[in-house]
């Protein structure tokens, strides 16, 4: 193979970025009989981690970590998840199995946790507007008790210099046929790279993926948080804009914030509203106009790191998002 063939090769997916965690595996297998002694077991799903319910007495989850975790972070979130008992926000509380707090199988760490019965509350104004104020109720309480904080996670996008990596791993574990859509994507970037250079956005512990699915009801009414996986500081403005495109998706409001560009800005406007009714503080002015710019980078990213996993239909149909969103951009933030 000459040098040129050569550079044509996709380069290879990171050594940290493993697949999820399967029942399959006989290291895993053999964990989840030591964890369960017999009691019954059934895997819950999630996309990152596994999560094995175990039916014991009283009832566990069975966490099984992707291999990029590393045990500070998981043991960091575990006495933060003690820290939230103490507050108003439901959270699954750690449990110790044979006097540890974390597992090793293979590559990976696990955990175990309190089993929380719960409900999905279904896709519907209601379900949204309570699930902002929950998203209010959450940052109050991490804010409480946030140090000292977690280790950062290994897999973050924080910076816009991030984002053009990923862009460039994308393009190149794609190949020349993405290169429109890449074109697309790193237009959009320097677009929001000149708004995020003029506005000064307040940070604070956020959740890292609250959506319907990581919120959910109990019996008595209460609502619960789980998955604080990508738990960390940086802007809170990502979390709203992060809930807002999952609402997009699911296409609840009848006046459209169904992919996009149909975005209704009274139904935005009154889930800001049901946020800023429980949040430490009201969005800010700088906030307000960078809103467009946090609401497009969120399916941006999940354009710009299709060439972890996805293909060309996914990034292509994440920037239509991305670029819906921003083509909005005097009404989203006057």
């Amino acid at each position: 193979m000459t040098g040129t063939e050569a550079s044509t090769d996709p380069p290879p997916l990171p050594r940290w970025f493993g697949p999820r965690a399967s029942p399959d595996d006989p290291v895993v297998s053999a964990l989840i009989d030591r964890v369960a002694r017999g009691a019954r077991w059934a895997d819950m799903g999630g996309g990152f981690n596994l999560n094995v319910r175990i039916d014991a007495e009283p009832p566990v989850v069975l966490r099984v970590h992707r291999p990029w975790v590393r045990r500070g972070r998981v043991a960091g979130l575990r006495r933060l998840r003690e820290r939230l008992q103490r507050t108003q926000v439901r959270v699954a509380r750690p449990i110790r199995n044979s006097g540890c707090d974390l597992l090793r199988v293979a590559d990976r760490w696990a955990e175990i946790e309190e089993f929380i019965d719960h409900v999905q509350p279904p896709a519907g104004e209601d379900s949204y507007v309570r699930l902002f104020e929950e998203l209010g109720r959450l940052h109050t309480a991490l804010k409480a008790v946030w140090e000292p904080s977690p280790p950062e996670p290994l897999d973050d996008h924080r910076t816009l210099g991030q984002l053009r990596y990923s862009v460039g791993f994308t393009r190149r574990r794609l190949g020349p046929r993405s290169e429109p859509v890449v074109h697309r994507m790193r237009q959009l970037t320097g677009e929001l790279s000149k708004l995020r250079k003029q506005v000064e956005l307040p940070c604070t512990p956020i959740h890292g993926d609250y959506k319907l699915g990581n919120a959910v009801e109990l019996s008595d009414g209460s609502w619960a948080t789980f998955d604080l996986d990508f738990a960390r500081v940086r802007e809170r403005l990502y979390d709203i804009a992060g809930s807002l495109n999952h609402v997009a998706q699911s296409g609840a409001f009848q006046g459209g914030l169904v992919v996009l560009p149909a975005v209704d800005l009274l139904e935005t406007r009154r889930l800001l509203d049901a946020y800023e009714s429980t949040a430490p503080e009201p969005l800010t002015r700088d906030e307000h106009r960078w809103l467009p710019g946090a609401l497009a980078f969120v399916p941006l990213h999940w354009a710009a790191t299709a060439g972890l996993g996805g293909d060309i239909r996914e990034a292509e149909s994440a920037m239509t998002a991305a670029e819906a969103w921003w083509s909005r951009r005097a009404e989203l933030s006057s």
